[in-house]
């Protein structure tokens, strides 16, 4: 009886652990919202910009096998991290390889990833612009650097803000586990991915696929993962 007891007490006090715990957070078997930290406050000095690509509001986001009550997110650049609001304070969602995160809103897509770039190992978001399971992979790799501002040439003016620069979009490509930067054009887009040169040079040629447009590089991957 005291066993039975004590059981029925351990439950009670499981169910309201589960109960009293912060509702806007989601809680899932990867825990993506409950094992990420908590974002450090900003600098006491101003920074002029801000370290976001798309927007700095939380938007509403979906993610494959989580609950409808998802947390509203917005993704740091500069950070590399997907953040969401608790209250007043702002935490970033822990990285799971592999997961996806679309925002219908912003029509964009990204998708955390062990990649290499610049010969150092990355694990961090990426916008997906391919199939999620394709062949070959493309994507884009969004970032925003913290440049300082420049120094006063007078003492009887301010020395400008530190400011938040987006960096130019960079394009990936994958085969496998193994990470290119995009080539410069189809000769070598081919010759990395081991494709049939030819029929890619055909379909490029066809449709006037220019490799500075991102929607020309999404239809040729389309193509070559066909």
């Amino acid at each position: 009886m005291k066993k039975f007891c004590l059981s029925l007490f351990l439950l009670s006090l499981v169910n309201t652990y589960a109960q009293t715990g912060n509702d806007n957070v989601f809680m899932s078997s990867d825990k993506i919202f409950t094992l990420g930290g908590k974002r450090a406050k900003s600098a006491e000095y101003k920074i002029d910009g801000n370290p976001y690509t798309s927007s700095k509001n939380f938007e509403q986001v979906i993610i494959d096998g989580y609950s409808k009550n998802v947390q509203d997110l917005r993704y740091n650049a500069y950070a590399d991290e997907m953040e969401y609001l608790d209250k007043k304070d702002t935490y970033y969602a822990d990285k799971t390889d592999g997961l996806i995160v679309v925002f219908p809103s912003l029509k964009k897509t990204y998708i955390v990833k062990h990649y290499t770039y610049m010969g150092n190992e990355k694990f961090g978001y990426l916008v997906l612009l391919s199939k999620k399971d394709a062949k070959y992979g493309l994507f884009r790799r969004e970032r925003v650097e913290l440049m300082q501002g420049e120094k006063s040439v007078s003492a009887f003016s301010k020395d400008a803000n530190d400011y938040y620069a987006k960096e130019k979009d960079v394009y990936l490509v994958s085969k496998g586990n193994t990470f290119y930067r995009l080539p410069k054009n189809v000769d070598e887009l081919s010759e990395d991915l081991s494709l049939d040169a030819k029929s890619v040079k055909e379909f490029a040629k066809s449709n006037k696929i220019n490799f500075n447009k991102e929607e020309d590089l999404v239809k040729l991957f389309d193509f070559i993962n066909k």
